[in-house]
């Protein structure tokens, strides 16, 4: 006599659903942690290319100066930091809101004299920003710049 049950039961077919489920949730939580990490490394990217841009600026002024326009900054949307001429090393491309993911406002802050600048923009976490200045530091802070401010804390 011959079995003529050849088909899955539904309890297999409910433990298979059941486990690609759980491999499918594991994969997009790694994912997500991955985009996470792709967006932090960008921000970095760019204001550590901003870095660079503003020496080359600084070299070509006479004086030399970051060219603040005589005037403390706190906007991203002035002197130097929105200098886009390739021969001033355009350090304005890197904080284009274009070149950033889309939530990632900088903060910039610049003093009168010109000698002094820092940049901080929020991480994808949003608990914390990642700050660079002129004075070489390129890190890590867990509070917005919530005024002028020419350091990175």
């Amino acid at each position: 006599m011959k079995n003529k049950n050849l088909g899955f039961t539904l309890i297999e077919l409910l433990v298979v659903i059941m486990i690609i489920g759980v491999l499918s949730s594991i994969i997009l939580t790694s994912l997500s942690n991955s985009r996470a990490r792709a967006y932090d490394s960008k921000i970095k990217q760019q204001l550590n290319g901003f870095r660079t841009a503003t020496e080359i600026y600084f070299t070509n002024q006479d004086p030399n100066s970051y060219n603040t326009t005589g005037n403390l900054i706190i906007s991203c949307a002035n002197g130097i930091f929105s200098d886009i001429s390739s021969e001033n090393g355009a350090p304005g491309l890197y904080l284009d809101s274009a070149n950033l993911p889309d939530f990632a406002i900088t903060v910039c802050g610049a003093n009168a004299s010109g000698s002094a600048y820092a940049v901080k923009a929020p991480l994808y976490s949003g608990n914390e920003y990642w700050c660079i200045d002129n004075g070489g530091f390129s890190g890590l802070v867990a509070d917005a710049i919530t005024g002028p401010t020419t350091i990175c804390p």
